[in-house]
């Protein structure tokens, strides 16, 4: 009686591809959720990007208390997105306005937080005479 070279090398078992299969998926949940964490806390760190730049250029185009402006930033950020313990810090100086939006990105599970920390710089606008 013969065997083939396949049965030789175990292609044939049964049961090697359940073993495989069991083995292998926790290892693609992880990763699955590694994947979706990442992309949360992208999207958090895009959100404080837009809210500093908006803010910024409404200080610098529009003449808007530096002081009322991080009050309501950081309102709407509380309210508006997932962002935790947000500070928002606006200097202005040399005809630069520069929005620092600091806050927790929180994760998937307990433990998991991260901080996002964003700056954004705009020029300040202005009528000058000639």
């Amino acid at each position: 009686m013969t065997t083939s070279a396949a049965t030789r090398r175990g292609i044939d078992d049964p049961g090697s591809t359940s073993v495989s299969v069991v083995l292998l998926t926790p290892v693609f949940i992880v990763l699955a959720f590694a994947a979706w964490q990442s992309a949360l806390w992208s999207h958090a760190r895009t959100e404080a990007r837009v809210a500093a730049r908006d803010t910024a250029a409404l200080v610098a185009r529009s003449n808007a208390s530096a002081a009322s402006a991080a009050a309501a930033t950081a309102s709407v950020l509380a309210s508006d997105t997932a962002l935790r313990n947000i500070d928002v810090t606006i200097t202005e100086g040399g005809g630069v306005v520069v929005v620092t939006i600091d806050a927790d990105a929180p994760g998937m599970m307990a433990g998991t937080s991260r901080s996002v920390s964003v700056t954004v710089a705009v020029p300040v606008e202005g009528i000058t005479e000639p």
